[in-house]
């Protein structure tokens, strides 16, 4: 795991936020954070950070971290074995329990949640079978020991990982009321039975205080989540809800095989305890078949990240195929133990010519047939099967998950130094995350919705990626543009649809400012200047009252010419509505031609002089130009791609100043495959929508209006530093005077925000 000296994986640098939000201040409300998304209520449950914070206390790695969690959670994933180990033998055999020690350890999801930085479910995932261990030793224990030991595991799950606490509350409750349909079919008392359920309510007692707390900041951050699950109206998902459907959903051919084998448990239990029906069957039935009901949560309105579920259902997995191929290696090797043993006699009668034939013969009892099965069987597993990873594989997937190195920490180091404690820092999802950890400023990190678990971080995180990308965006729910202003030529501006399939938006055009042209004549002298070339003179959004319409207008000169760009969206419309005007500055200018670059994912199926029409057939959308009364030519520049480029070049006739103007949409059609058999079909089908189209027709949108200008947000949130490991982005920063670059290596550039770089806190 320090293989390349830093942990990979950035919820670490979570994990150290949380951390030092306990140490560094003395805080008892495990719930408040102060750095993560500027600070806050978070909803990460502090059981494994109260751990880990007395052991940083205690060694003196407080400046080191990192290692001291390192060594931590490679405990707790070692006492996963050793819980595997005795959860199995306590429920089957001593064999299969050495088999599936050996399985837990090669695990690739152990080893890749190492990489990723799922430091408390490595704890949970030791605790909940250590706890059911418990649970099926029950006869080994006086009852107040049994009730302390379970109560305090109990407790430490809850306070620990809520999901595990969820998974590990519904599989102990699904058993018990199983069993106590019926407590003699298993041999078993009631009140054996519901000895399980007291060290539930003890162990939330124990840590009620803080699940009380937890709950009250979980309907409180999430009052929209919750709305919707009441509802479950799709239009009313909130954002997070709505991301997660769109990138978490396990696919139910994954699960469709778990399902058949679940009941391969009372195979077992017929074979060894002699009865179909038994506690360690209907446990490990449970606690394969809860989870991955859990995995399809979405299909009865619970939303959350589906693949987490995963990690709960390996162990059973795990156990059912050790114990199989435990049970395979018996049978093989009593089958050959019994053929040695009826031609013993006849061997005896034959003289051998190869003694050592012989001797070999010998030593192939029954037990050491079985050792030669098994150690095959693994073998074979292991390179076999995807389950499973050798040291050289978790190799590869540390270097898929690092985010840390030595020139992204010197920036860490350098902000923690130079920056006054309380500056409030901008960065992406995963370097924010260790900024505001081990640098212990407060950041806003860039994180998709689907990472989040709160509405409280949903709108910094929102604004977070949108101040690293661009200077304004604007979405009426219908589209979205967004706009890199004046010092960065790549979207100028970018153009995205609404998918109906997906929470996020889709890019579809493009304009680059370095590929929009003003040619003019000066001197008899034929030029030409490129609009990212002029110097910026004012960069604004315009918001009509009532939020009925928003306007980026972007402002360049230079000694000879103005050039403005107007970019508008209305409410009520799905139509941008992009406005050029250019004029001389001097006499004796004539403009030309003033020509931009469209930049399409589409396919071009249709042209005329008024419009031009794009499929992506890939994602069922299409976009469409629109021209008004200066009509441009049109010339493709890229035949073999998509993207596909077209110049429109507008005439300006060689007036001291001109303006042009047109309207562009993109948005989701029909995802019928009967429309697009063929040319002619998709034709067929997009005309009429392409004629209602050129009418630019307003429709009802009750989605409002959303904006966002990076100078207003910067001040909103009283950002100081934007951290940005993008180095093509470096211009948007560098250029605008908004910042000063006051830091940078090869990896990490921090730009101070001169408005607000003497504001300390928010």
């Amino acid at each position: 795991m320090l293989w390349p000296t830093f942990p990979s994986g950035a919820d670490i640098g979570l994990h150290t936020s949380v951390i030092n939000s306990i140490t560094q201040s003395g805080n008892t409300n495990f719930l408040y954070n102060y750095y993560q998304m500027g600070g806050g209520i978070s909803l990460t449950f502090p059981g494994y950070h109260i751990f880990a914070s007395e052991i940083i206390v205690m060694t003196g790695l407080t400046g080191y971290s990192y290692i001291a969690q390192v060594f931590i959670v490679a405990l707790f994933s070692a006492f996963i074995v050793l819980a595997s180990y005795l959860v199995t033998r306590a429920a089957w055999t001593e064999s299969g329990a050495l088999i599936i020690a050996f399985l837990v350890a090669v695990s690739r999801f152990d080893i890749e949640m190492l990489m990723w930085g799922g430091y408390p479910n490595v704890v949970t995932l030791f605790l909940i079978p250590l706890t059911f261990y418990l649970y099926l030793q029950r006869d080994k224990f006086s009852t107040i020991p049994f009730i302390i030991s379970t109560s305090i595991l109990a407790g430490s799950i809850f306070l620990t990982h809520s999901l595990s606490a969820v998974v590990f509350v519904s599989v102990t409750l699904a058993t018990i009321l199983t069993v106590l349909v019926r407590p003699s079919a298993f041999a078993l008392s009631r009140r054996q039975v519901l000895l399980w359920l007291l060290p539930l309510g003890i162990g939330a007692v124990l840590v009620s205080p803080f699940l009380v707390d937890a709950a009250n900041a979980y309907l409180h951050s999430n009052a929209t989540l919750t709305y919707s699950l009441v509802t479950k109206d799709s239009q009313k998902l909130g954002e997070i809800n709505s991301a997660i459907l769109s990138t978490k959903i396990v696919p139910f051919e994954i699960i469709i095989p778990l399902f058949a084998i679940v009941v391969l448990f009372f195979f077992l239990s017929k074979e060894y305890k002699g009865r179909a029906l038994s506690l360690p069957a209907t446990l490990f039935f449970l606690w394969l078949l809860i989870p991955l009901i859990l995995t399809q949560g979405y299909l009865y309105g619970v939303y959350i990240d589906y693949n987490r579920f995963l990690y709960f259902l390996l162990l059973p997995v795990l156990v059912l195929f050790a114990m199989f191929l435990d049970h395979g290696a018996i049978f093989f090797a009593r089958i050959i133990d019994t053929y040695q043993t009826l031609t013993k006699q006849t061997q005896q009668s034959i003289k051998m010519a190869k003694t050592s034939v012989a001797r070999l013969s010998k030593k192939l009892t029954r037990k050491n047939l079985y050792v030669i099965f098994v150690s095959s069987f693994l073998l074979v597993s292991i390179f076999l099967f995807p389950l499973f990873a050798m040291p050289w594989q978790g190799a590869a997937n540390q270097s898929f998950y690092q985010v840390m190195d030595k020139s992204s920490y010197e920036a860490i180091q350098w902000a923690q130094n130079n920056t006054p404690p309380g500056s409030v820092f901008v960065s992406d999802a995963h370097y924010g995350w260790w900024l505001g950890g081990f640098a212990q400023r407060p950041t806003l990190s860039a994180v998709d919705p689907q990472y989040l678990s709160s509405n409280r971080e949903l709108f910094p995180a929102k604004n977070a990626s949108l101040m690293l990308d661009t200077d304004f965006m604007i979405d009426n729910g219908l589209i979205q543009i967004r706009e890199d202003g004046g010092y960065l030529a790549r979207h100028n501006p970018e153009i995205l649809t609404e998918l109906n399939w997906t929470y996020f938006p889709y890019s579809f055009f493009n304009f680059d400012s370095d590929q929009i042209k003003i040619d003019y004549t000066y001197n008899d002298m034929t030029n030409q200047m490129y609009a990212n070339n002029l110097m910026v003179k004012d960069m604004q959004m315009q918001i009509e009252p009532n939020n009925q319409s928003a306007t980026i207008i972007v402002s360049r000169y230079s000694d000879l010419l103005n050039y403005t760009q107007f970019t508008t969206i209305y409410q009520d419309s799905k139509f941008v509505n992009i406005t050029a005007t250019v004029d001389s500055t001097v006499r004796g200018i004539s403009l030309n031609y003033l020509t931009f670059q469209v930049e399409s994912k589409g396919i071009p199926i249709l042209s005329s002089s008024h419009t031009l029409v794009w499929l992506d057939e890939g994602v069922k959308a299409i976009g469409q130009l629109i021209f008004s009364d200066n009509q441009p030519e049109v010339k493709q520049t890229v035949d073999n791609a998509p993207p596909y480029n077209f110049n429109l070049q507008y005439a300006l006739n060689g007036s001291a100043k001109g303006k042009i103007e047109f309207a562009a949409t993109t948005y989701s059609v029909s995802d019928d495959p009967a429309i697009y058999k063929d040319q002619n079909t998709i034709i067929y089908f997009l005309e009429p929508i392409i004629a209602t189209n050129l009418k630019m027709p307003h429709q009802p949108n009750d989605s409002p209006m959303t904006t966002f200008d990076y100078q207003t947000a910067m001040q909103y949130y009283n950002v100081s530093y934007i951290a940005n490991r993008i180095s093509d982005m470096n211009p948007k920063f560098a250029f605008d005077p908004n910042f000063s670059l006051v830091f940078i290596n090869d990896k990490v550039a921090i730009f101070k925000v001169e408005a607000n770089a003497n504001h300390v806190g928010r």
